[in-house]
């Protein structure tokens, strides 16, 4: 839900990829300027245009909240990520997992599910919206972050698929990650 409070948000630069499939290498050279910008100065971007409707990312906000609002903690144990353990980010990670500084512990709760959504189990209430989330997953890597991935080769001013072939690669049967875990590289 949107906040009620009276607060100063960032001016986040805005990444609009509406035109980026059928641009000139100097139009995302430009646009790669921007989100270098961005990327420099705050960190932060906004992306638009990545092909989603205002009702579809509203749904997708809907199921993201499946995971905390409809999983009991007792369920939620069940399905504990140990990334320390296992190299493996999927499942939860219930707040306090990792040690900030000075013994604060951290206050982040989320869970993690690979783009092959049916790679693990899952909690009951997030079983019927695996297809969604396989579906937006998809689009999301297609429309958002190989764009992206595109833009921050070219403002790096490396060859403007570098990045891109560092990351998940495309077979005819689907998607294929070199490994579950982070920090792999074949």
């Amino acid at each position: 839900p949107v906040t009620i409070e009276a607060l100063d948000y960032a001016d986040l630069a805005i990444i609009d990829l509406s035109g980026f499939k059928d641009s000139t290498l100097e139009e995302r050279v430009e646009l790669a300027s921007h989100l270098r910008k961005a990327m420099s100065t705050q960190g932060f971007f906004y992306v638009v245009g990545h092909g989603y409707s205002k009702e579809q990312m509203e749904r997708v906000f809907d199921i993201a909240d499946v995971p905390f609002s409809q999983v009991s903690d007792d369920e939620k144990q069940k399905y504990i990520a140990s990334p320390k353990q296992t190299g493996s980010y999927q499942g939860y990670k219930l707040r306090e997992y990792w040690h900030v500084d000075g013994g604060v512990r951290n206050q982040v709760e989320n869970y993690s599910i690979n783009h092959h959504v049916n790679m693990r189990s899952h909690p009951e209430a997030i079983r019927p919206v695996l297809p969604e989330i396989s579906k937006f997953a998809r689009h999301s890597h297609f429309n958002v972050l190989d764009p992206i991935l595109r833009l921050m080769a070219l403002g790096l001013e490396l060859p403007e698929d570098t990045l891109l072939n560092m990351h998940l690669r495309v077979t005819r049967n689907g998607w294929d990650k070199e490994s579950e875990t982070y920090g792999i590289l074949s």
